[in-house]
């Protein structure tokens, strides 16, 4: 029999279905990648810790040249396969289960990775990074865009790269005075990086909001970034709030545990050619704001135009069926 995935694993320990599992599996790493956003650590029962590292512009020196490399935030991941961790509260806050349901979910996962590193089987925490057995112990390969969100404050900030001379030609004492400057320049270029990659630093993690993922009944959805037909028409009013009837659907492109991260990320969202409302929901006594966009007949419409959309949704938005009556308010009204 063919060595068992982790959807498996967990399905059989859960009693649910292996593509039940696999969605509680990627809506777990949208809650991790939430939690590490906003906090810069998390730790997960039977697999390890992880946290953001801070590393600082670098020079190298080598045959071509000089090089400036840019500042960056890395992901660093400490194996702890036997020590608990933070499943059940991120699971209770970034998942919307109850605390009975979220410690069942934390037993069941832990399980699941130890199962798996008992059979040198690897596996993926999709949007989050993949692991790999290396000498008995878990280890981790950040997803490119858990990378990419990371580094949202250096986006642009490229390699510098200063040749050497190689002419090996005297210089004329006429260009005394502009060699001289060049040591001066090298240590100019070399505060500007750290200036600016401080202030980037201070200014990206001061601005993060604080992501909490999807509700449980959820289904995630992958965002298509290319554009295919023209947008489905959503069913909608102009007005500031409308109401979203039972059994319709809208795209819930984020989720907020603070008001004023939801209304960061609806103006970001506007910018783009975005429009959403806000959609409240209430959970263990905490209320939280979900970003929606449309009113659809059908989950294929919703689909659809989410497929169309202008670019910039973030990689974890899904689709949602309303079970009741719910009023979604638009800014003025909220």
């Amino acid at each position: 029999m063919a060595d068992q995935t982790a959807p498996d694993i967990l399905a059989g320990l859960l009693d649910i279905q292996p593509d039940e599992a696999q969605r509680l599996l990627d809506r777990f790493a949208g809650g991790m990648t939430a939690e590490l956003l906003d906090r810069s650590r998390l730790s997960v029962d039977g697999l390890g810790a992880f946290s953001v590292v801070h590393e600082q512009p670098v020079r190298e020196s080598g045959s071509d040249g000089t090089r400036y490399l840019p500042p960056r935030n890395r992901v660093e991941f400490t194996p702890r396969p036997k020590g608990s961790g933070d499943t059940v509260a991120i699971a209770s806050a970034r998942l919307d289960m109850a605390t009975d349901e979220a410690r069942r979910f934390a037993q069941a996962l832990a399980a699941t990775f130890g199962k798996l590193l008992a059979n040198a089987g690897g596996f993926e925490l999709r949007g989050f990074g993949s692991f790999s057995i290396e000498s008995g112990k878990y280890r981790f390969e950040p997803d490119p865009s858990l990378e990419s969100l990371l580094n949202t404050g250096y986006d642009g900030l490229k390699t510098i790269v200063i040749p050497e001379r190689t002419d090996g030609a005297p210089e004329s004492k006429a260009h005394e005075g502009s060699a001289l400057l060049k040591p001066v320049a090298l240590m100019l270029l070399v505060l500007l990086l750290l200036a600016g990659s401080w202030f980037l630093y201070r200014h990206y993690t001061s601005s993060i909001p604080e992501v909490v993922s999807a509700p449980a009944q959820a289904t995630v959805v992958p965002v298509v970034e290319k554009m295919v037909e023209p947008p489905v028409q959503a069913e909608r009013p102009e007005t500031d709030s409308f109401l979203l009837r039972k059994g319709r659907y809208t795209v819930i492109a984020a989720t907020f545990s603070s008001k004023s991260g939801a209304m960061q990320e609806r103006q970001r969202l506007a910018r783009l050619g975005h429009r959403t409302w806000f959609w409240e929901v209430t959970s263990d006594g905490r209320r939280y704001y979900r970003l929606a966009l449309g009113d659809f007949a059908t989950r294929r419409a919703a689909l659809d135009s989410m497929k169309s959309m202008p670019k910039g949704l973030p990689k974890h938005s899904y689709i949602e069926q309303a079970y009741k009556n719910f009023v979604l308010y638009g800014e003025q009204e909220l």
